[in-house]
């Protein structure tokens, strides 16, 4: 009896447990998460990342989600082993990220926990802090935040996402003026959603924001002539590369007076191909506008996107007969508007015609550059504009650097006596005939005139190494890459014989076509009064 009882008891209190338990579990978890957030606050205040230095930065990693293709897109910016930042969402390519870098690994170090605002998955959404995961997300997924990464030289990575934001002071009676933007941010591994005080704008995922994208560098008062050869590459009916040349032309600035003249101008018969020399008329004169346009445009040439070149391209651009006749080869190369040229073959070795034409920009300084124009892009999916490859390659042009004009050394033979005659005579021989040096005279001119030759001989010398190290340095930079350039700034360098040309401007100006500019008549309606001529002051009797 006494085992019955105490069983029955055991039940009871088992029951009881459990109804006390179902009766108090919404009161459990409320209190488990007024835990967490009592934790979560103890950290407003601190920073959002400990022993974080910005100075060991050496990688940023910014993933972003877009929900309009339901995609997750990488961008990155590293230090390779030779301690150059680069992409490698973009091959590797050369940043021009130090300065840039060094912000955003100083922003990531300064980060501190603003105020903690919620500490429950759920809220995610709302804050779009969910983490752009490919394993995570389904297409039309809302509320996905920024993933920013910087990792340091130990390989120990610090990650936060950024989601919307927050605006603080907006309640009732406080003054909208002291109204503040933080936004809404999570460490990956945790719920709990904090604000931080954060500039975004650092955290660029634009290519062009990360390069130097002025591709050139050219100083544009360095440019002394422009060469324009305009041509057209197609494929026959039989797969064979065909040439249609429409025009070259070439210009010079002139060195006194700093305007751009025509040098040469050739224009091609379309249907025998014949050249034929152009000569500007009286009443033609280059467009000195459209130069000037033409030249801005290559001092201040952006590039819109990177690609590396293919594994078979030299960096000058050369290629030899074997290689060409490939397949497989001949097709890439169609494909970006490149195509061999026989005519070029030297030591088994021809250039590359680019599809539509090309440029050559001779400096000052003994460098040419030189432009072609492949094919329109069809694999970026470009929407709001048309972009083009571009090749670059350098050349040095020794000719374009002056060579120094050497004084001569002074005879040292004695200068003959002067015959006796009449006085006229002879101070016309003392006119015309230097003075007589002595010996030690004679030796200082010279060793002066030759410590000057010298000195010109050696800084001509340094400009000719200046510019071939300067286009080694060019080609390296451009060895492994080629280009893409708006349409629009091909349209402005790519320019034809027509755009080089106008009409001079009539001498009359804004007056009446074929009247001269008459003076105004007195009396005349419409017509400006003839000037009042001033008398003139009659000269003071005493000073005259």
């Amino acid at each position: 009896m006494n085992n019955v009882i105490q069983t029955c008891i055991f039940v009871a209190l088992a029951a009881g447990s459990v109804v006390a338990a179902v009766l108090t579990n919404d009161i459990g978890e409320t209190d488990t998460q007024q835990n967490r957030r009592s934790i979560a606050k103890q950290d407003e205040g601190k920073p959002v990342f400990e022993g974080f230095t910005a100075e060991r930065a050496v990688e940023l990693k910014i993933t972003t989600y877009d929900d309009l293709t339901a995609r997750i897109k990488s961008f990155s910016v590293k230090r390779d082993g030779t301690g150059q930042w680069v992409i490698p969402s973009h091959n590797n390519y050369p940043a021009d990220a130090e300065e840039q870098m060094g912000s955003a690994a100083a922003a990531f170090s300064t980060l501190e926990v603003k105020e903690v605002i919620d500490v429950d998955s759920g809220a995610h959404e709302d804050y779009h802090v969910i983490e752009p995961n490919t394993d995570t997300l389904d297409v039309g997924t809302d509320g996905v935040g920024t993933l920013i990464t910087v990792s340091d030289e130990e390989g120990k990575s610090y990650s936060l996402i950024i989601g919307a934001k927050v605006m603080k002071g907006t309640d009732a009676g406080l003054d909208p003026r002291m109204q503040q933007a933080y936004y809404a941010a999570r460490r990956p591994d945790s719920d709990t959603v904090f604000t931080v005080d954060l500039n975004m704008g650092i955290f660029e995922t634009e290519f062009s924001k990360w390069i130097d994208t002025n591709l050139l560098g050219i100083n544009g008062l360095d440019v002394r002539q422009l060469a324009i050869q305009d041509y057209f590459i197609s494929l026959n009916q039989e797969g064979s590369p065909i040439m249609l040349r429409r025009s070259n032309s070439s210009m010079i600035l002139d060195n006194v007076d700093l305007v751009w003249k025509l040098d040469n101008m050739v224009q091609y018969d379309q249907n025998t191909q014949e050249p034929f020399t152009i000569e500007l008329s009286d009443n033609e004169e280059l467009d000195l506008d459209r130069i000037n346009i033409l030249q801005s445009a290559i001092e201040n040439l952006t590039i819109e996107g990177v690609l590396r070149k293919p594994a078979v391209l030299r960096p000058d651009l050369k290629i030899t007969p074997a290689a060409i006749a490939d397949a497989k080869t001949s097709e890439t190369l169609t494909q970006l508007g490149l195509f061999g040229d026989p005519n070029t073959t030297v030591d088994n070795l021809m250039d590359l015609k680019s599809a539509n034409g090309e440029i050559h920009i001779s400096l000052q300084t003994g460098i040419k550059y030189i432009l072609r124009f492949g094919e329109v892009d069809s694999t970026s999916g470009a929407q709001d504009s048309i972009h083009r490859y571009l090749f670059v390659t350098t050349a040095f042009q020794p000719n374009m650097i002056p060579t120094p004009v050497y004084t001569p050394l002074p005879e040292t033979t004695p200068a003959e006596p002067v015959p006796e005659g009449n006085c006229q005579d002879e101070e016309q021989a003392t006119k015309e005939e230097p003075p007589v040096l002595t010996p030690e005279q004679l030796a200082e001119l010279k060793e002066t005139i030759m410590r000057e030759n010298a000195r010109l001989k050696e800084e001509y010398d340094s400009k000719l190494l200046a510019a071939q190290n300067s286009v080694r340095i060019l080609n390296s930079r451009f060895a492994n890459w080629f280009y893409l350039i708006d349409e629009t700034t091909f349209n402005k360098i790519h320019l034809t014989n027509n755009d080089l040309i106008k009409a001079k401007s009539s001498e009359l100006g804004d007056s009446l076509p074929g009247l001269p500019n008459l003076p105004g008549l007195p009396g005349v309606p419409g017509l400006p009064e003839t000037p009042k001529t001033i008398p003139e002051s009659t000269p003071d009797s005493v000073n005259q």
